[in-house]
C-alpha cells in the first residue's frame, strides 16, 4: 500500500497561541531532540513570536512557502534599487 501526501487536502496549520496563520520555520535548539524523534519539527508565530511543532509535510508546506515570500521580496527590493552606472 502506497501513502500518497496530497498537498490541497492537507488542513493548514494555525498557530496554538494566537490562532495566526502566518509561521515560519524556527531554528533546531538542543530541546528539539524529542520532538524530532517524534518526526515534528519547530515552526514559530510571525505575530506572537511563540514556539511549536509541526509534522514534516505541514513544515516543508511553511519552508516552501518562506522561500516563495523571500524570493518575491527580494525581487521587489531589486526593483526598487536605481540602476547602477558601469561606465568608466
Amino acid at each position: 500500500m502506497r501513502l500518497i501526501f496530497n498537498p490541497e487536502s492537507y488542513a493548514m496549520m494555525n498557530c496554538p497561541f494566537c490562532k495566526s496563520d502566518r509561521l515560519r520555520n524556527s531554528r533546531f535548539q538542543p530541546v528539539d531532540i524529542f520532538q524530532l524523534l517524534l518526526l515534528r519539527l519547530p515552526v514559530r508565530c510571525r505575530d506572537c513570536i511563540e514556539r511549536s511543532y509541526v509534522s514534516i509535510p505541514e513544515w516543508r508546506r511553511i519552508r516552501r512557502e518562506s522561500l516563495i515570500r523571500r524570493e518575491k521580496r527580494n525581487h521587489r527590493e531589486s526593483d526598487q534599487r536605481p540602476a547602477e552606472s558601469h561606465s568608466k
